[in-house]
């Protein structure tokens, strides 16, 4: 099963022990992933922000004909990884893995056979992660102030007024 992340919206049927079927499906789109199931009778639906995956993992299996390799999308709660792609081609999922990776925007992971991850890049086209700072719009004080009072100078320090302490005032209403 090798999908390509170019599609704005791909749709994948997904093995899942747990649901009354066996199995649940998954709707894939850049910013957020579904996964809808049926579990005792009640239908389930997640919707998860792509930024709440770890990672795009590439995992190694040795099978009966040779390797197959896998690219999952990895969540901190293994029931919630997807498996994107398996392919026995090395040359083609190394394509894909990368692919996937810029798509989601997350680093790409390595599996290893005890279940650890492992961060290979963070490399996003030519921008390393974490080096882009979002740029500031406005002006920081903009909330508390208006333009036009921002704009304003303060008054000189000779004209400040004084202030007379321990003095008392009677005031008379009459």
């Amino acid at each position: 099963m090798v999908t390509s992340p170019a599609a704005p919206m791909t749709r994948l049927v997904a093995a899942d022990p747990r649901a009354d079927n066996g199995q649940r499906e998954i709707s894939i789109s850049a910013d957020a992933i579904a996964i809808d199931r049926r579990v005792g009778g009640v239908k389930m639906r997640f919707c998860l922000p792509a930024p709440s995956f770890r990672g795009v993992a590439l995992s190694v299996y040795e099978a009966a004909r040779g390797f197959v390799y896998r690219i999952a999308l990895v969540h901190a709660d293994a029931d919630l990884d997807v498996v994107l792609a398996e392919s026995e081609n090395e040359a083609d999922i190394s394509r894909d893995w990368l692919s996937w990776a810029n798509f989601f925007r997350l680093p790409r992971l390595t599996r290893s056979a005890s279940g650890g991850d492992a961060v290979v890049g963070r490399r996003f086209g030519e921008v390393e992660a974490g080096e882009v700072k979002p740029r500031r719009r406005g002006w920081p004080l903009k909330g508390r102030r208006s333009m036009i009072s921002a704009r304003r100078l303060c008054g000189a320090k000779g004209r400040v007024t004084a202030v007379h302490r321990g003095e008392r005032e009677i005031v008379c209403y009459e």
